[in-house]
């Protein structure tokens, strides 16, 4: 991977994106930047001033667009989606439509202009409902097409065909990353962690909706970066995919927003007025979700390194410096 030094982001101004974007720029690469600024993370960064990185505001499903800003890239690395639970059940079709349609269009620009390396960000809502420590060949099993919450999950899983099979057909090296729960700084759509920061921040109670026992790992920002660069470097020949989250930080939904509290009280200046409210579910319900790691360990060494404990806090503590420059 030494000579690819031209990186291409689709949703490189997204929260995972505008992260990873600076990482790329600090081990020597080029990025070119894909986005229709949805969730504009980026702005909460410098790095767009930064000479190594030019940004193209647009929306994958102009392809004519697309494939002009891919121009001269040599890896394609495909973050642009629609997600969020709130847009499976607001915005079904279009879910659908922006998640394989735009990743069918990112493919097809690939084949126009001989680009033979992607990264693909596919989800681990692939896996469904339960989902106890699976590895990459745990079976993907989602709901019933009438149940709008499969909608992301479903596109994924086609996103995921579309490039394997093009991959093949094509001779590319092609990687489909599954996250499982990333969080930290600029996280600014939706996530549990970062609606509880925003709860507490405001002086509203946290709510959990469900009995809050949905388990979940959680995985710092600057772990899961790691991992995506270590991959990027030492990219295999093939099509191939990793489950990428933190085992070791594994926590249901109300031990976390516990732990959003307790990290609260450790912030100086926020006076914590919030408590936990319980409300009734009106969505299906993932009830355990977190990754058996160890194909990523075992291929590149990668560990995570930060704890819940320090997570939150550092998430925290981000949330309150934008509050208080706005």
């Amino acid at each position: 991977m030494a000579d690819k030094k031209n990186i291409f982001i689709t949703g490189g101004a997204g929260f995972i994106g505008s992260h990873l974007t600076e990482r790329l720029v600090a081990e020597g690469y080029k990025v070119s930047i894909f986005d229709n600024l949805h969730r504009n993370a980026i702005r909460y960064s410098d790095i767009l001033d930064n000479p190594q990185v030019t940004f193209t505001q647009g929306d994958i499903l102009d392809a004519a667009a697309l494939t002009k800003a891919m121009e001269g890239a040599d890896v394609v690395m495909h973050l642009a989606a629609i997600a969020g639970v709130s847009n499976y059940y607001n915005f079904p079709a279009k879910t659908l439509k922006v998640n394989l349609i735009g990743t069918y269009n990112v493919l097809e620009a690939m084949v126009n202009l001989g680009i033979k390396s992607m990264f693909d960000m596919s989800t681990s809502e692939t896996f469904g409902t339960d989902a106890v420590e699976v590895d990459e060949n745990t079976y993907q099993r989602i709901g019933p097409p009438q149940d709008k919450r499969w909608c992301y999950a479903g596109s994924k899983i086609g996103g995921e065909q579309l490039i394997f099979r093009y991959a093949e057909e094509y001779n590319w090296d092609a990687t489909i990353i599954r996250p499982f729960n990333v969080y930290g700084p600029r996280q600014i759509g939706e996530g549990a962690i970062a609606n509880f920061c925003k709860n507490i921040l405001d002086g509203k109670n946290l709510r959990i909706e469900g009995s809050g026992m949905a388990m979940r790992s959680w995985c710092y920002i600057t772990d899961f970066i790691e991992a995506l660069v270590t991959i990027l470097k030492n990219q295999h020949k093939g099509p191939e995919c990793f489950n990428l989250g933190n085992p070791f930080a594994i926590a249901s939904t109300v031990s976390l927003g516990e732990e959003l509290l307790r990290a609260a009280q450790r912030i100086d200046g926020i006076d914590l007025k919030s408590a936990i409210d319980f409300v009734p579910m009106d969505f299906t319900e993932i009830r355990v979700r977190y990754p058996n790691v160890g194909k990523l360990r075992n291929m590149y060494g990668w560990q995570p390194k930060v704890n819940l404990y320090d997570g939150v806090y550092n998430t925290l503590k981000w949330f309150k410096e934008i509050y208080e420059k706005n």
